[in-house]
């Protein structure tokens, strides 16, 4: 076995004239290194001829500080790491790196325009309104942070290459290894047994490191390993999309609303080939009925990593948009924001931004319910009168109902399952890819329940290229339903084969039956595909689920650190499949969202692009002690769902889209701090991340307000 990794590009957006791997090919240890030239195939990583383009290796220019150059192959480790840094690069023509979306407005940087989505006449109804808001915000970046790094092992074979990938898309790295080495797709074999979280940073990203490490096993005929470390990881992968907002909107005394603009640019890095930015056509509305909106979309160009889909991608922010300006308008009219967001809500046989007729909207009587067992009024007053005895300790509660459409076009998974005689265990092989979120427990209770066969006889095995070809990538929140429904399809087949054998033996166990269709030829193989699609009123959300959250922080105005002193949140996972599974998915959510929001920062350095914040010395992504204080998490009882499968809802990604209310309760806490100055009045811009430093400032503090009364 022999390892490689990646020299990388120092800076971005300037020529590459040279690239010299003299002092590198001198490492003890190192065996070979590979250029853009070195490349049989098609130097891209992406297999779809529709999506931009992305050099596995950098040809000609480095577009971004952490592209990779070359790969370095090395009989260890550490030789494959350290000839990398060896590895010089000769720049040309360097020219300051576009690095946020004002920069890119600034230069004009972008991708092709996206038609804008227009319904009513939203400049006239925000004219004719009552009252209006107008204003930006602005919403910073994440990284993936998986526990297990970008990996891959590539071992070439008499007439290809097995590669077993870190991956969440086996189809994507299949065609990507492909088309780098030159070769037809059913030549390359890829499995995944299970990865150490992915969070979307491993659908399409897991390419550079599949790719990269099939590139040096084809040249030096071996197998080939290659992982990176945290740092190089966050270097190269990467993120979640930044976004700048422009917005206005109109409304009445009661804060109904009249209409509403945005113009949403979203950070993209070198390709836009997965943003999310669209998605506010989607879930931009929340559970707002709006009668007129306007929404302009862009795609900017800058000098990053290809940013991609990390958990809840586009919702998070569409939801974290509305619930902004829903914040702006209660604040204008004096009111509380739920009263202001409850005012808005849609009701059965309303439309939403995507034409569809509500059947099931529920969010109203949640909220109600919510706010009385969550004690908000109570809590609300307890903290005021907090605020007025104290003045350098703050309080700020807030509230965010959610509603969240579930899609599953686009999404097509398969599944195979086997039932083994001698014993009738049984295996199963499904399209989908296990990442800690508890799909490969739910395939094998849905398979147990639906044979009716005790669960430790069932086994889930690796996804396989060969037994779940052309699966679609593990994301959305949706695999684990669909493959679920697509095991439901396997089992309906088996049983309509062996219920004929087992209504002759009515007294005989599983074991016996299975034998006994063994003997008499029965085949105890099934396979189904599953490519759900809506259509008309049902497009594109086949149900909604819904969640409200409550969050309740205590700020230090001196310092600007807090604490979330209790969160309150509810979540409708319909009849849920696996409850401790789902918990646990909304406890972990809704931590990832407190780091997004208040304490994740990302940071470059302005004239190379080179991420500064790539360790967690300078990254600080949550850790025990920003769990809330008191964290109360449940699942909305008595529910259903007619249209999910068995009758259950999503859960891994809608409970983040909910952790906005931490920005809203520390908006409040901050508002307090300023009264104490006659500065909370008036509306004042917050930008996500809440870090430290920002809420310290936004706190206004002032030496001359340190005082002895």
């Amino acid at each position: 076995m022999l390892y490689a990794a990646f020299a990388v590009a120092e800076r971005g957006n300037a020529d590459i004239v040279k690239i010299d791997s003299t002092d590198a090919m001198k490492y003890p240890g190192v065996v070979k290194v590979l250029t853009a030239m070195d490349i049989p195939g098609v130097n891209n990583i992406n297999p779809n001829a529709n999506v931009d383009q992305e050099e596995a290796l950098a040809s000609a220019k480095a577009l971004f500080a952490g592209q990779p150059v070359a790969v370095v192959v090395g009989s260890s480790q550490t030789a494959a790491e350290e000839g990398a840094k060896l590895v010089k690069v000769t720049y040309a023509n360097a020219q300051t790196p576009i690095l946020t979306c004002r920069d890119a407005i600034d230069a004009k940087s972008f991708f092709p325009s996206i038609p804008d989505m227009v319904i009513g006449d939203a400049p006239t109804a925000i004219k004719n309104a009552p009252s209006r808001v107008k204003g930006v915000l602005e919403i910073g970046s994440q990284m993936h942070f998986y526990m297990e790094t970008q990996a891959a092992v590539c071992t070439p074979t008499d007439d290809g290459m097995d590669v077993e990938s870190g991956t969440q898309w086996v189809d994507w790295v299949q065609g990507g290894v492909a088309q780098c080495l030159g070769v037809k797709k059913n030549l390359i074999n890829v499995s995944v047994k299970r990865i150490g979280g992915a969070y979307g940073g491993k659908i399409s990203r897991g390419n550079i490191i599949a790719c990269g490490a099939a590139l040096a096993a084809h040249a030096v005929n071996k197998p080939v390993k290659m992982f990176q470390s945290l740092w190089d990881s966050a270097k190269m992968i990467g993120k979640r999309n930044p976004y700048y907002v422009e917005y206005e909107a109109g409304f009445d005394a009661n804060g109904k609303l009249a209409g509403i603009i945005t113009n949403v640019y979203a950070n993209c890095g070198q390709t836009a080939t997965e943003s999310p930015v669209s998605a506010v056509t989607l879930w931009g509305d929340n559970g707002y009925n709006c009668p007129n909106w306007k929404v302009s979309m862009t795609n900017c160009k800058t000098n990053l990593p290809a940013n991609t889909w990390t958990r809840a991608p586009g919702s998070t922010e569409s939801i974290f948009f509305i619930e902004y300006i829903m914040e702006h308008i209660a604040q204008t009219l004096g009111k509380p924001s739920i009263d202001v967001k409850r005012a808005n809500f849609y009701k059965n046989g309303d439309r939403t931004i995507t034409g569809q007729p509500l059947k099931d909207f529920t969010l109203a009587e949640l909220t109600d319910s919510f706010l009385t067992s969550a004690s908000y009024r109570q809590r609300l007053q307890d903290a005021a009168t907090f605020n007025l005895n104290n003045r350098w300790r703050k309080r700020g509660i807030s509230v965010t109902p959610m509603k969240y459409g579930s899609t599953w076009n686009g999404n097509n998974f398969n599944c195979f399952i086997s039932i083994f005689h001698s014993g009738g265990t049984v295996a199963v092989s499904h399209g989908g890819v296990e990442m800690g979120q508890g799909i490969n427990t739910k395939v094998a209770q849905v398979v147990a329940y639906e044979l009716g066969i005790p669960l430790d006889l069932v086994s889930i095995k690796p996804n396989f290229s060969l037994t779940n070809a052309n699966a679609n990538s593990t994301g959305g929140s949706v695999t684990s339903e669909l493959v679920s429904l697509a095991a439901i399809n396997c089992c309906s087949q088996l049983k309509a084969r062996i219920d004929p054998i087992k209504n002759t033996m009515p007294n005989a166990s599983w074991s016996d039956i299975i034998e006994a269709c063994f003997v008499k030829t029965i085949d105890l193989s099934a396979r189904s595909w599953i490519a759900p699609k809506t259509t008309g009123d049902d497009a594109p959300v086949n149900y909604n689920t819904y969640g409200v959250t409550c969050t309740e922080v205590e700020l230090d105005v001196l310092t600007g650190e807090h604490q979330i002193t209790r969160m309150d949140v509810i979540h409708d996972c319909g009849e849920s499949m696996s409850p401790l599974v789902d918990v646990g998915q909304i406890e972990g959510a809704i931590v990832m969202g407190l780091g997004y929001y208040t304490s994740e920062e990302l940071v470059y350095e302005k004239t190379t692009g080179a991420l500064v914040t790539y360790s967690t010395w300078k990254y600080k992504p949550p850790t025990t002690k920003d769990i809330p204080i008191d964290f109360r998490v449940q699942i909305l009882q008595n529910s259903s769902n007619p249209s999910g499968v068995l009758r259950s809802k999503l859960v891994a990604e809608p409970p983040l889209c909910m952790t906005c209310s931490v920005v809203f309760a520390l908006r409040e806490a901050i508002k307090a701090a300023r009264d104490e100055i006659s500065q909370g009045h008036d509306w004042f811009q917050i930008n996500a991340p809440m870090t430290v430093e920002k809420v310290q400032q936004y706190c206004l503090p002032d030496i001359a307000q340190f005082t002895y009364n």
